[in-house]
């Protein structure tokens, strides 16, 4: 792969030509006096002939050669004589850049940036390539000077705000590289271009290692919205959940349970451990419906293998337990008698499990009625009945409801899916929490 510059590899444009044209020092020295003209190339024959054979060789791939040349050009090169200086820089990074030698380039770029024959519009973009070799071999102090320099010398492509960032990381410094990495992605979008989405995640993964979830969860947001992936969704909502487990008391069941919704509606949930999770909390909140549902979806997507008999059981169980529950009429029944609404949110919740979203909607309403019950639950649950109905104006008039967090935050997850339903499949969703 080609890693050095542009304008470093432009620099060595026409050197065979202007070599093979340009006179000899001896040969300008009898020429006769004339007009004035635009200064000539200063170099001896010695040099010429070397330097030539070494650039055919380079283009031809004839590393052997190429070496052999190049020494020779440097063994005949008068100390002082910038021509022939800039000419064998140039030959060192073209040789090194065709042996893949970082070392050897990082040098040669060295000796052609201290050479002032480069011109003014190739420096700044030749200071960011030397910028970059020494930030990968973490020489960052090195790296941080050339890139200063490279924007001093007028290079303003909005990668050097990236590479700037990696330093900053490098040195610890997470606030500086966020703000250098913000400052690229808005200069990408500006420009109407496409955010690559590792960026993103060096930000994620700077900002979680710092345990700023938060700043993390709102990186992972940005993500989501130009990569609507699967991958970036279980990203989002895992790190929302082991932030909130983190800040003190865990995220309880209730709320849990609405995340997960969540994940099995944009296809995140990723194996089955996933789906063990997902399972646990719907027995432990008592949900045998929604348990029978998820596993079969699970075993439909491939994610939960015939071979997994844990699952096996955990269905018969919540099927015995379906069957010895009063059916979802008599909920309903019981639900329309109740002093408050307990029961309406019972039964709203074996609607929603059973894919009867208009039912659960009107028992969820029924229990708000009543009273008695966590009004930001039930509104988060009003919410993705309307979502999963294809209800989006309502969905995000029920989600607006929801204050207190963390279910506040869930429901603008959830918001955010209704003003992005589109999900990308991810190949795999790879999960490990």
């Amino acid at each position: 792969m080609t890693f050095v510059s542009k304008a470093a590899l432009a620099a060595l444009v026409g050197l065979g030509a202007t070599l093979a044209i340009a006179p000899p020092a001896e040969a300008q020295r009898r020429k006769p006096a004339a007009a004035p003209a635009a200064p000539q190339v200063q170099v001896s024959e010695a040099f010429r002939t070397a330097a030539l054979a070494a650039d055919a060789a380079i283009k031809a791939k004839d590393i052997p050669t190429a070496e052999q040349q190049v020494a020779a050009a440097q063994s005949v090169a008068v100390a002082g004589n910038v021509d022939e200086g800039f000419f064998l820089a140039n030959l060192k990074v073209a040789l090194a850049e065709a042996k893949n030698d970082r070392t050897a380039l990082a040098t040669a770029l060295d000796e052609l940036l201290a050479s002032p024959k480069v011109e003014a519009s190739k420096r700044g973009e030749l200071l960011y390539t030397r910028g970059r070799l020494a930030l990968d071999a973490k020489q960052t102090d090195l790296a941080f000077q050339k890139f200063e320099a490279a924007r001093q010398a007028g290079y303003t492509d909005p990668d050097i705000d990236l590479r700037m960032a990696q330093v900053e990381f490098q040195r610890g410094n997470v606030n500086a590289g966020i703000a250098a990495m913000d400052r690229v992605v808005t200069a990408k979008k500006a420009a109407g271009q496409p955010v690559p989405a590792n960026w993103y995640d060096v930000a994620v993964s700077q900002l979680y290692r710092a345990n700023r979830g938060a700043e993390a969860g709102v990186w992972a947001r940005r993500q989501l919205a130009d990569y609507p992936t699967q991958a970036n969704w279980r990203k989002v909502l895992v790190l929302f959940r082991d932030r909130a487990d983190n800040n003190g008391a865990t995220l309880g069941n209730q709320a849990r349970i609405d995340v997960l919704r969540l994940m099995r509606d944009t296809k995140s949930l990723a194996d089955q451990n996933d789906y063990r999770i997902y399972l646990q909390v719907a027995q432990d909140v008592g949900l045998p419906y929604e348990t029978v549902a998820v596993i079969d979806e699970g075993r439909s997507a491939g994610k939960i293998p015939a071979s997994a008999t844990v699952f096996t059981g955990l269905k018969t169980t919540a099927q015995g337990q379906i069957r010895a529950d009063v059916s979802p009429a008599n909920l309903e029944t019981r639900a329309r008698a109740g002093s408050n609404g307990r029961a309406a949110t019972a039964a709203g919740n074996v609607y929603l499990a059973t894919g009867n979203n208009v039912k659960a909607i009107e028992l969820f309403q029924l229990a708000l009625q009543k009273g008695g019950v966590d009004a930001d639950e039930v509104n988060t649950r009003i919410g993705i009945a309307h979502a999963r109905a294809g209800q989006a104006a309502e969905a995000k008039q029920a989600f607006a409801l929801v204050k207190s967090a963390p279910r506040n935050e869930i429901a603008s997850f959830w918001t955010f899916y209704v003003d992005q339903p589109r999900v990308v499949a991810s190949t795999p969703v790879v999960g490990n929490n």
